[in-house]
């Protein structure tokens, strides 16, 4: 299980494990051979098993991950079916009707939106008014609901296709009535798809998790509709609509890479990495004003952007649209054609991020109250019943399962008969979207819709239907963790010795960037001595620290969201030895820059 840099704490209950990321010697030694640093390769071999690889392409494949290249994507033609979604894309522009983009409310949704936007009116010259969108709302559920259907039965226009992206896949009954009123759904995806297969009323269905696909199953759903669209290009240009010389959609994967690195989807393979090394620096060229406008908002201490800041920064901000307000002034945001424009819509994100934080305090406290009362010791699972923004419960769950250490879901009561859910896996062998499916077939009321994947999925469950789900729940991970208690447990890189806590260890760890899912940004322990420590912040409940290292020198520390509350006594003092889990940045002050560590965890010894 890795920690979550922002939001890990110091645990109570259950104490977390410091632990060592398993190691590849054979990795090790083809990392070095490529040039990296002694550091450098421990890190890679850290990251990759050598199950990740065919022995006989190992320095070849190693190079790619290593060094990513757009020219190492996976052919978009061992993407199934996109060949056929193309052909119906193309029959849609050709005709006259309205094209219908039905897209998630999420980060990967609203940037599946924007790519196939961009496309289908920047480089396939279809007019804007002959484009809806309908991006899903989170108060109505995931996916092709119910009130998605009846708003694209609403449009009192011709329908030519409507086209689902980073959703669709878990919608069978829904895309039957739009079926039913002489409406063709093509669905793109990257969900797991259920256990009866694909949606049979969908004209076609791209998604990489469906039997008999072939291409890297980690994209996101926005990669899924770039594919799509770059052979929807392929297409137009065959039937001879566009001219053979038309541009490649290579710019679009600038919020590609928003919307994988959004969506927690694994930064380990060739393509993910690929996507979001060319979409930062496209970005961070500042020429499209959405990025300029996020520069002049915060300019990432004036470092380039980084996967983290897109993850931190940017998401939190384009989520928050869709959990406080409305969804479409994200889409408009990345849409905008100047910076007054996106400046005007990100000022309206920054007010609903703020909403959200302070709706978000009131829910968490709710929710630590409540888990509280359900722990004991040999707990495997936690189910918080809340009230409040169901948008919030996502992160609530976040939150109380790193706590715990432990799988949670996270409801909120819709007062319409229905709670909605988060769930969050938090141990890295637990599989979420399996867990649904198993509790699914054993109570087949238990869910009204569900949908996700792995490490996050969502539910919608009849609120009688709780304290089955609970149960079940818990059972569920039981029978995935063999009846062995999770136990938590903080992966780290291992010790770095004194000498190399300068500002110039982040140059050297740079270089393996974009870091996220399964390549985790380096994480270290060390033993250091406390010279002072104080709260700092706005809320007075981070902790900053000057720690003495084993060789005498001087270093600063601060550890976010340290305490739960102002009022809580600060754990720590002047003279303890602690030991430290934390990430190398740097701090820049007055003109000068030094090395900070960013605690994750801290404990006396």
């Amino acid at each position: 299980m890795n920690a979550n840099a922002e939001s890990l704490k110091k645990l109570d209950p259950q104490q977390p494990e410091i632990v060592g990321r398993p190691f590849s010697q054979k990795i090790f030694d083809a990392a070095t051979k490529l040039g990296l640093t002694p550091l450098q390769a421990r890190l890679v071999a850290m990251r990759l098993t050598d199950a990740d690889f065919e022995d006989d392409n190992m320095t070849e494949m190693l190079e790619k991950i290593v060094f990513p290249k757009l020219k190492y994507l996976q052919h978009p033609h061992e993407l199934k079916n996109a060949e056929q979604a193309a052909k119906h894309i193309a029959d849609a522009i050709e005709s006259d009707g309205q094209i219908v983009l039905a897209t998630d409310y999420d980060t990967d949704g609203v940037t599946s939106a924007w790519v196939a936007t961009r496309a289908l009116v920047d480089y396939f010259q279809v007019e804007p008014e002959r484009i809806t969108h309908i991006l899903g709302e989170r108060r109505s559920g995931y996916g092709i609901t119910d009130d998605v259907v009846d708003r694209i039965l609403a449009i009192d226009k011709k329908i030519d296709l409507v086209i689902s992206a980073d959703q669709g896949s878990s919608d069978e009954a829904r895309i039957q009535r739009l079926a039913q009123h002489g409406i063709s759904v093509c669905v793109t995806d990257h969900h797991q798809i259920p256990a009866d297969g694909t949606p049979k009323s969908a004209i076609c269905t791209v998604n990489p998790q469906q039997e008999g696909c072939e291409y890297d199953k980690t994209v996101a759903g926005c990669f899924v509709i770039f594919l799509v669209m770059g052979q929807t290009r392929k297409e137009l240009i065959d039937r001879g609509i566009l001219p053979a010389s038309s541009p490649s959609l290579k710019d679009l994967v600038m919020n590609v890479a928003l919307g994988t690195v959004a969506d927690s989807v694994s930064l380990k393979g060739v393509n993910n990495r690929a996507v979001v090394q060319a979409g930062l620096a496209m970005m961070n060229e500042l020429k499209h004003p959405s990025w300029q406008a996020m520069h002049a908002l915060n300019d990432n201490n004036q470092q380039p952007f980084t996967a983290e800041y897109l993850g931190f920064q940017v998401a939190t901000r384009i989520n928050a649209a869709s959990r406080v307000s409305d969804v479409t002034t994200a889409f408009h945001f990345l849409n905008a054609e100047d910076f007054h424009q996106a400046q005007q819509m990100l000022d309206q994100l920054e007010i609903d991020n703020l909403n959200r934080r302070e709706q978000q305090e009131t829910m968490l406290l709710q929710a630590k109250q409540t888990a509280d009362a359900l722990y004991y010791p040999g707990k495997f699972t936690m189910v918080i019943k809340m009230q409040g923004n169901a948008g919030i419960q996502g992160i609530i769950a976040s939150r109380i399962g790193e706590q715990y250490g432990l799988p949670t879901i996270a409801m909120t009561d819709l007062e319409d008969g229905f709670l909605a859910g988060s769930g969050r896996g938090i141990i890295s062998n637990i599989d979420l979207r399996e867990a649904f499916q198993w509790m699914s077939d054993q109570d087949n009321d238990l869910f009204e819709s569900m949908g996700g994947h792995k490490g996050a999925a969502g539910c919608m469950i009849p609120i009688e239907k709780f304290d089955v789900f609970s149960d079940l729940f818990e059972q569920a991970i039981r029978h995935q963790l063999d009846h062995e208690v999770p136990i938590f447990q903080i992966e780290t890189d291992g010790q770095l010795d004194p000498y190399q806590l300068t500002p110039s260890l982040l140059e050297e760890l740079n270089v393996l960037e974009p870091y996220g899912r399964d390549w985790a940004k380096p994480l270290f322990y060390g033993d250091f001595w406390i010279q002072s420590c104080r709260t700092v912040g706005q809320t007075q409940t981070h902790l900053a620290f000057n720690l003495k290292a084993s060789d005498g020198r001087p270093i600063s520390a601060i550890f976010f969201n340290a305490l739960d509350s102002n009022d809580e006594a600060v754990p720590y003092h002047t003279g303890q030895e602690v030991r430290c889990v934390y990430q190398p940045a740097l701090n820049r002050y007055m003109g000068s820059t030094s090395l900070q560590l960013r605690l994750v965890h801290a404990e006396v010894i």
